[in-house]
Formats: structure tokens, sequence, C-alpha cells
């Protein structure tokens, strides 16, 4: 797969902040860890994904709707666990959750896992999503949601301070949502149920949703959801209802309405992670 980052922002009527070559004219499909001086590391323009069973990163290209494996995560998790959820940051990091509570830093290039000093049995399980500060802006933090475990009635939302592992609440919410950021500094969250899924905007402040598409299409019994915003759509990636593997199903980020549904193949995708330098509107 090539990167499509010159090609796309021609169309774009907004790039958070597209990633800068490092002048050599080489644009061919390595990812490294060159950061420009907007803060964005080369490769976070895209969405990456993360498999539950056999650990495969990926990376997804929503304007040709393909995969390109980038390998298996080895990361050292002492309780045997699997993937759960995954976010991505402007360094080219890739933050994935494990079912064990363990919070892995995974290097895009090279895939080398680092374990972080998370632990907390009180957010155990949690979608994540980083939003900038500010529309436009470098500085982004990584929102959290989620609980001890996947049966409860209720879900704490909270940032969590990457430097000192200390997560600080803002709300609750009746779903385990997954979540994803923006560089215009929104936080949305796909929640997920039986009858009626939801994707909502989240006041950051408060954790109150104040936009809610309702998503009758995307609800049924879940084995597995991620998601993610790119281009001023929302990209889910959902198993439901004894599916054999993910479908892509993309909406549009201004009606909620299901624009095209993509399938896979033998991808059990539990994470979805996008950067705030990912683009946020396409004309």
């Amino acid at each position: 797969m090539r990167e499509t980052t010159l090609a796309l922002c021609a169309l774009l009527a907004a790039c958070g902040p597209a990633p800068r070559h490092d002048g050599s004219g080489d644009d061919d499909d390595t990812l490294d860890a060159y950061v420009g001086n907007n803060g964005c590391a080369m490769g976070t323009e895209s969405i990456y994904t993360i498999d539950q069973f056999n650990y495969r990163l990926s990376r997804f290209d929503p304007a040709t709707k393909a995969f390109m494996d980038l390998g298996p995560l080895s990361c050292p998790s002492s309780g045997g666990g699997t993937p759960f959820s995954m976010s991505v940051d402007r360094q080219a990091n890739a933050w994935v959750l494990y079912n064990t509570g363990e919070l892995f830093r995974v290097a895009l290039a090279g895939l080398q896992c680092t374990k972080t000093t998370w632990s907390s049995p009180s957010l155990k399980v949690f979608g994540m999503g980083f939003s900038t500060d500010e529309p436009g802006g470098q500085a982004e933090t990584l929102f959290v949601g989620g609980g001890q475990n996947q049966t409860q009635s209720s879900y704490t939302l909270a940032k969590l301070n990457l430097a000192s592992m200390a997560a600080t609440p803002i709300g609750m919410q009746p779903q385990l949502p997954e979540m994803t950021g923006t560089g215009n500094a929104e936080l949305w969250g796909f929640m997920p149920a039986a009858t009626m899924s939801k994707i909502v905007k989240f006041d950051k402040m408060t954790g109150a949703a104040i936009t809610t598409y309702d998503e009758p299409s995307l609800s049924g019994t879940m084995t597995g959801y991620a998601f993610a915003h790119w281009g001023g759509d929302f990209w889910v990636f959902l198993i439901k209802n004894n599916e054999p593997s993910t479908t892509v199903y993309q909406v549009d980020g201004m009606t909620g309405a299901i624009k095209g549904t993509t399938p896979t193949m033998g991808r059990t995708i539990v994470g979805a992670g996008v950067s705030t330098c990912a683009p946020v509107v396409i004309l």
C-alpha cells in the first residue's frame, strides 16, 4: 500500500496536520520515527487495527478500504491476555490495552512493545481515543471509557495522564464505549447494544452525550467492535450475531447514516486507532 497523504490532501477541506516528509522524495510504505514541526510522525494519518486472536496489527486505508498487515505483536503480557482496545498518538505509537488490564506502548515502526506501569482495578477494560486539546492544536489528551468488566450497568469516562499513568474521571455512560478523537478537539464513542447501538459525541468536561446518532443496523449480539474517525466519517469495525469475521461500516459523520460496508476475511478486529493527525473533512 502506498501512502495516500499527498494525493488525498488535494481533496481535503481540512487535514488534521499532515505528516511531513524528510525531503528525500522517498514516499514508500516505510514507517519511520521522523516527526515534523507539526508534531505528526509519518504514517499517523492512517487508521490502524488490531486482531484479538492472532495479535495482528494492520493499517487500514479508508480511501481504498484495504488492509496492509504490519505483523503480529509480541507484547510481554504476564497474564496471557489478548488485545482489547487500541489508540494511536501523533508520534506513531499505538497504545494497546490487553484484556488483563495491561497497557502497552507499541512503536508502529518495528512493533516494539513497552509495558507501561498502568494498573487500575476499576478501569481494567476500556475503549480509548486521543483528542486534541484545541481545534488544530498539537497537544492532545487520551480519553478512556470502561470499568472492571464488560457486564457492568455503567462505565466511567476519564482522562488518562500518560506521564503519571493516573486517570481523572469526568462522567459515566451506560454502555462500554469504543472511542475516537479528532484534530478538531472532538471526542466520539460507539456505544454497542442489542437493539439500538449509538454513536455519540461526548462533552469532554462532563462526559455527557451532546450529539447522538441511533444505529439500529449496528445492533445485535457483539463479538468484537472497534471505532475510528477519519475524513469526516466514522468507521465501525464490527462482528455481531455470530458473524465469522469483521465487517467495516462507513458511517456519515454529519447524519449517522450508513454509507457503505466492507466485509473482511479472517479478521476479528477489537481495536482501531487513529491519531489526531488524520484528516477531519474531505470535500
